[in-house]
């Protein structure tokens, strides 16, 4: 007998990622901000993770909501604090149950005999069978914790940047992640490769970390570049500090953010989403010249595409139809 699992008929993607320290006000306002404009990359959860009096956490299913100027109020009555972490998530570890997609939302908070840990992750670790059995954890977990309770318990006993080395030198796959310490450190580091992206910024007292450089964007935060590959980046007493933990001999950027994933005015490796799909149209009509010259017009679908067919449009000279629609409160 087979037994089939039903996932969604799309491509997913598997988390945004934030993290930021204000130096004089509140986290939650850009957290909330910052990841709404993020919302693209995650449905099934949202959450977020401040410090006040310990790590404070709120996690719900769906998308990041509109909220009115109250209810956002509110929320930060209950999420107070300078320092704070939050997350999108579609799954790609872990079960699609309700109970696991709760279990498994992002922050995941990990608490040790001398510290706690709140960590947002954007990846998907492939040897995770290996480090559930070195960690004890259960089938189906995500691998969130599984990172979360190896840097838990490398700080245990180890400095930030030894804890931090041991995690890359023992997760094998793309990760992104920013993490949020109860002694107030807020600390933010990338695989060696660079699979997913990961950039911050600065200026007028705030440092933040964000998947896509539109996180940064909506909030007023100048854009600063990307965090490196194997880089760490953390803030201490509101300092920024940066150390590269490993070193590679070659970058591997996930090509599906430039394709498909990311928004069309995020910015990776200094160049904006839009002018790579755009130019990724124009090489497809260069290399099929024989083929567009026998067609009689460019139509994009999905709507990511739009790009590449306006690219492709301008390099065969074909006109661009939008021959489809999209019902934009169903899809």
């Amino acid at each position: 007998m087979r037994y089939w699992r039903s996932y969604p008929m799309s491509l997913n993607e598997s988390c945004g990622i934030y993290g930021v320290y204000v130096e004089d006000g509140e986290a939650l306002p850009y957290l909330y901000w910052g990841l709404l404009a993020q919302n693209h990359r995650g449905h099934q959860s949202h959450g977020f993770a401040t410090l006040s009096d310990g790590i404070r956490l709120h996690r719900e299913l769906g998308m990041i909501p509109a909220l009115s100027g109250g209810e956002l109020k509110n929320l930060m009555g209950s999420l107070p604090g300078r320092l704070g972490i939050g997350n999108v998530r579609y799954t790609t570890s872990g079960s699609l149950d309700r109970e696991s997609l709760r279990r498994d939302a992002m922050p995941v908070l990990e608490r040790g005999s001398r510290h706690s840990i709140a960590l947002s992750f954007n990846g998907n670790i492939v040897n995770m069978g290996e480090l559930r059995g070195s960690l004890g954890l259960p089938e189906g977990i995500s691998d969130a914790h599984a990172l979360n309770r190896l840097l838990l318990g490398a700080l245990e006993e180890a400095s930030m940047q030894e804890a931090v080395k041991l995690c890359m030198d023992q997760v094998e796959g793309a990760y992104s992640t920013v993490c949020l310490l109860d002694d107030g450190t807020l600390l933010a580091f990338r695989d060696p490769l660079g699979i997913k992206p990961l950039c911050h910024g600065c200026g007028g007292g705030i440092k933040a970390f964000s998947s896509e450089s539109v996180g940064l964007d909506i909030n007023g935060i100048e854009y600063c570049g990307e965090v490196s590959p194997g880089e760490l980046l953390w803030v201490e007493d509101g300092e920024l500090h940066r150390e590269r933990i490993r070193h590679s001999g070659r970058r591997a950027f996930c090509a599906f953010e430039f394709a498909y994933f990311a928004r069309p005015d995020s910015l990776f490796n200094d160049r904006y989403v839009y002018e790579a799909r755009v130019q990724f149209g124009m090489n497809l009509a260069e290399r099929f010249d024989d083929i567009a010259s026998r067609c009689d017009i460019v139509i994009s679908l999905p709507e990511t595409a739009n790009d590449a067919a306006y690219g492709f449009h301008i390099a065969s000279g074909l006109p661009w139809e939008m021959a489809t629609r999209r019902h934009r409160y169903v899809t």
